[in-house]
């Protein structure tokens, strides 16, 4: 009976570690986003405009406040792999670990040019809101640009579920690297 060493088993704990890091804070930053998506955006589809904006001002004053560190650190991790097995004979691997962070790492750059123009406008909306008292609901009947408040939280919706596929994907890839591969 042969036994085979698992590429993990071979590398220094500092290296199992990134790994580890890497994996688990993409793996988590993305199941964040997407549930956000999935889960927060469909449940607050009746509630009155005013509450809508103002509750996706908590979640998303939540998301910005973690969401660019766990990014950074999964990012470095993948990254931190790639240049240490860059020059040995797992380069192979290197070059996965390094698609890995441009993936993960790549979901603040999508956040800053791809949501920046939805995000803006639902603050606008927030506070427009923060003008009425907590009963009493906004009339979107006068927006000049007759964007509602739901129509835009569902652009948003979709643009945060893209967005938490970038680190899906990072987390798969540094799956992929470090168990899947072949030596």
């Amino acid at each position: 009976m042969s036994t085979t060493t698992s590429f993990s088993a071979t590398l220094p704990p500092s290296l199992r570690l990134a790994q580890a890091l890497g994996i688990m804070i993409s793996a988590f930053l993305s199941g964040g986003v997407l549930a956000v998506s999935y889960g927060f955006v469909p449940s607050m589809s009746q509630a009155p405009n005013t509450l809508l904006v103002r509750e996706w001002k908590t979640t998303y004053g939540r998301g910005i406040a973690a969401s660019p560190a766990l990014a950074i650190i999964s990012t470095l991790s993948f990254a931190w792999l790639s240049y240490s097995l860059s020059f040995t004979l797992n380069h192979h691997r290197a070059e996965m670990y390094a698609l890995a962070a441009v993936a993960t790492g790549s979901i603040v750059p999508f956040t800053l040019v791809f949501m920046k123009n939805v995000n803006g406008k639902l603050n606008h909306k927030v506070q427009s809101s923060k003008k009425l008292d907590r009963s009493e609901e906004m009339d979107e009947s006068q927006d000049e640009k007759g964007e509602h408040s739901q129509e835009l939280l569902d652009r948003w919706a979709i643009l945060n579920f893209t967005r938490g596929l970038l680190p899906l994907t990072g987390a798969s890839l540094g799956i992929y690297a470090s168990f899947y591969m072949s030596p």
